[in-house]
């Protein structure tokens, strides 16, 4: 089996490769990894991830400067039916638009955008939340047999860096979420395809359980 890491010039790469490397090897998994944004490549692999560190319209620009790759893309996931995960912005992307800096459009694979997230109320120490929300969090499972969930509970704790969140009535789109002043989706999928919005890479023992269950996965 051969994983790709997409490189457009935003994410941290090294991160994301050292973290699925890990979780191959832990469980002994017969897969090869690429970091490369070579279409041909692309479209000969069983397993895609999308990374995205930085704005929403910096991480299309980039998509968009590498002639073709949204289309393979389009096609490879929504068409070919190969498993996807996207993370961070690179989960951003999979839908309509973001209105991060300026009114930036998606891929439309799933339903919804990004608004700036609302600073409400006092969080639990009697602070004014802020913006963006980087720290740890838990997880509320709303979809709690997805197998990408299997062996999480609401105890783990995952890394966020972000300061828009998806805006979304298509509740079936929604596998988990979080509560950073307001609920904010954190895991979305549909089909073979999956999004989150933290930083598994980044999150310790509670993110190499998620991604051993995206590897395993068999939509």
């Amino acid at each position: 089996m051969n994983l790709i890491i997409i490189d457009y010039g935003s994410g941290n790469l090294r991160s994301v490769e050292n973290a699925f490397f890990n979780s191959i090897t832990e469980n002994n998994l017969k897969c090869k990894i690429k970091v490369t944004n070579n279409l041909q490549s692309i479209t000969n692999a069983d397993f895609l991830i999308l990374p995205g560190v930085g704005s929403y319209p910096d991480c299309k620009k980039g998509l968009q400067e590498i002639d073709g790759l949204i289309e393979v893309l389009s096609e490879q996931v929504i068409y070919k039916k190969k498993k996807f995960l996207g993370i961070c912005v690179g989960m951003q992307l999979m839908f309509d638009f973001s209105l991060e800096k300026i009114k930036t459009s998606g891929f439309s694979w799933l339903s919804g955008n990004f608004k700036k997230i609302k600073t409400v109320g006092l969080d639990y120490l009697g602070r004014n939340f802020k913006v963006p929300h980087m720290g740890w969090n838990s997880l509320q499972l709303q979809y709690a047999n997805h197998p990408i969930l299997k062996n999480l509970n609401e105890k783990d704790q995952y890394y966020f860096v972000h300061s828009y969140y998806l805006e979304n009535n298509e509740k079936n789109q929604l596998i988990a979420s979080t509560n950073y002043c307001h609920e904010i989706p954190a895991i979305v999928g549909k089909d073979n395809y999956i999004g989150v919005q933290f930083h598994p890479e980044k999150s310790s023992f509670s993110g190499q359980k998620l991604i051993s269950n995206w590897l395993k996965w068999q939509p």
